[in-house]
C-alpha cells in the first residue's frame, strides 16, 4: 500500500512535514489536496525548484511506483490530483474513471525505450521475433513495441509479451528470464547504470508521450483554485529544472533514493517542457487513442476531447 505523506503544519515546519501549501489566502482549516506521486518525482521537482511555500492549502502525498495503481486510486476517489503518461491516462479514462487532464508536459517518444541486456545478441527490432518482451499492463509498452514491430515488418504475434510491474521487469531482464524490456525514465537510466542495459529502440516517431496533470472531476469542482495553483507551480518548477538540471538531479536522488548516476542520467535525458493543452495536444492524444483502439487494446468510440479541460489554466503556464 502507498504510504500517505500528509499533515498541514504552520510556518517553516511545513516542508519538513512533507506538506506543501501555496498560492491561496490563508484559512483556519486549509484545503487538503490529495496528490499521487510516482517514485517521488513530482515532490522532488517542486522541492528542488523552491515551489513549496505553504499558504492556504495542504498537500497529502501518496506514493506509487507507476501509473496504473495510481490512477486506480484516483478512480476510487482517494487521489485529487496526479501526473501520469498519456497511454495510462487513456486506459483509465476509457475504463470510466472520472478524470480530466488539466495540464501537460511534453516528454516525447525518446523518453521511452525498448531495452536489452548489454551482452544480448539482439541488434535490431527485427531480432525480437520469437523473443520474450516484458512491459507494464495498461501502459506505453504495447503501443511502443507494436509500432516498432510494424516498422520492422513484424506483428504483435511475432513476440511473446509478458506483463509485469517495472521492478519485476527490471529483475526479469537482468536475470535473463526475458529478452527485452519496454520502459521509460527513470527506469531506462536505472537499467543502463545498474544493469548495463542498452537501448534497442526508443519511442521517437511512435509515441507523443505527454505526461498529463490529471484531476478527479469532483476535486476539480471542489478544489479548483488549489489544483490551478499546483499545476502552475509544476510548470514553473519544470522550467527551473530545465535550466538547473544538476541541482534538480541532486534533489531527485536524495528524495527518491535513486543512485546519483541514475538521477543524473534520467534528468539529462528528460525534455522538461510544460505545454498548454491546446488543439495540437488533443489531436496527438486522439491519434494515440486511435492506434490503441486499432491494436484492440482499448474500447473504440470515445470522445477524447472530453478528457481535457484546457480552461483550467486558460492557456497560461
Amino acid at each position: 500500500m502507498p504510504i500517505p505523506r500528509r499533515l498541514c503544519l504552520a510556518g517553516a515546519g511545513a516542508l519538513a512535514g512533507h506538506v506543501f501549501t501555496a498560492g491561496l489566502a490563508a484559512a483556519a482549516e486549509p484545503i487538503m489536496l490529495s496528490v499521487g506521486d510516482q517514485n517521488d518525482s513530482l515532490r522532488s521537482l517542486l522541492e528542488a525548484a523552491g515551489e513549496a511555500a505553504p499558504t492556504g492549502y495542504c498537500i497529502a502525498w501518496k506514493e506509487f511506483t507507476q501509473a496504473q495503481p495510481l490512477l486506480q486510486a484516483q478512480n476510487a476517489g482517494a487521489i485529487d490530483f496526479c501526473r501520469a503518461g498519456d497511454v495510462a491516462f487513456l486506459f483509465a479514462y476509457a475504463s470510466g474513471a472520472p478524470i480530466v487532464a488539466v495540464g501537460a508536459n511534453i516528454t516525447g517518444g525518446q523518453g521511452a525505450a525498448i531495452l536489452v541486456r548489454g551482452d544480448s545478441a539482439i541488434a535490431t527490432v527485427r531480432d525480437l521475433k520469437g523473443k520474450r518482451v516484458i512491459l507494464s499492463p495498461a501502459g506505453l509498452g504495447e503501443p511502443l513495441l507494436y509500432g516498432r514491430l510494424e516498422q520492422a515488418g513484424l506483428t504483435a504475434a511475432d513476440v511473446h509479451v509478458v506483463r509485469a510491474a517495472q521492478n519485476v521487469a527490471q529483475l526479469s531482464l537482468a536475470t535473463g528470464r526475458v529478452d527485452a524490456w519496454v520502459t521509460w525514465q527513470p527506469y531506462i537510466a536505472l537499467g543502463q547504470e545498474v544493469d548495463g542495459d542498452r537501448i534497442l529502440a526508443d519511442g521517437a516517431g511512435i509515441l507523443p508521450f505527454y505526461v498529463f496533470g490529471i484531476a478527479h472531476r469532483d476535486a476539480l469542482a471542489a478544489k479548483r483554485a488549489a489544483i490551478v495553483d499546483l499545476q502552475r507551480r509544476i510548470a514553473r518548477a519544470t522550467a527551473w529544472a530545465r535550466a538547473h538540471r544538476d541541482l534538480y538531479a541532486r534533489t531527485l536522488a536524495k528524495i527518491s533514493h535513486l543512485p546519483d548516476a541514475v538521477a543524473r542520467r534520467s534528468v539529462a535525458a528528460s525534455r522538461l517542457e510544460d505545454v498548454a493543452i491546446d488543439d495540437g495536444v488533443i489531436r496527438d492524444t486522439a491519434a494515440l487513442y486511435g492506434r490503441l483502439a486499432a491494436y484492440g487494446l482499448i474500447a473504440k468510440g470515445l470522445d477524447i476531447r472530453a478528457a481535457f479541460d484546457p480552461t483550467v489554466l486558460g492557456g497560461v503556464l
